[in-house]
């Protein structure tokens, strides 16, 4: 009868090797020289896979906004400012999808300043919830959207490399 010898250490049941076999394994490219391109690499990387989703996101939230701002506030008129909004990002991500990225990006980073020169006044003044998430999302939506923009203008900063060993 013979006997079989443990796996070894930190191996998934059923799997031979190590736990790490097979995973990815992130390569930061060449070219990316300034610090300020090795921060923004992995955030372009991440934008190039999940693009035009996030702006279709933004334009939700500005939807569901306006809806509060209408029904809840009773203010009509952020409400339609707030649709106005949502339909920019609306446009910007099919601008993405239609194959225009820099007029995408570019009109993503306008209504993402926008968003936030909108929300950001009244979430510090007030707190209130819902202007503190929509000036939050606006301002991720515009460090997205101008490392994007530049990165359309100049190829820097370089998107991660992923490789299996």
């Amino acid at each position: 009868m013979a006997t079989s010898s443990p796996p070894p250490t930190g191996a998934l049941p059923g799997r031979s090797g190590s736990r790490d076999e097979g995973t990815p394994k992130v390569k930061m490219p060449e070219g990316n020289d300034a610090v300020l391109q090795k921060a923004a690499s992995p955030l372009a990387t991440v934008s190039s896979h999940t693009d035009p989703w996030p702006h279709y996101i933004m334009s939700g939230a500005c939807g569901g906004a306006a809806y509060h701002q209408y029904a809840k506030m009773n203010n009509p008129r952020m409400a339609g400012i707030t649709l106005a909004v949502g339909a920019a990002y609306l446009w910007a991500g099919r601008m993405l999808v239609n194959g225009n990225p820099r007029l995408g990006y570019d009109l993503g980073l306008i209504t993402s300043l926008g968003l936030v020169a909108l929300a950001g006044p009244r979430a510090s003044s007030t707190g209130e919830t819902a202007s503190t998430v929509m000036a939050s999302l606006g301002g991720v939506s515009a460090i997205t959207n101008l490392i994007k923009s530049y990165q359309t203008r100049t190829g820097k900063p370089k998107e991660l490399g992923y490789t299996r060993e």
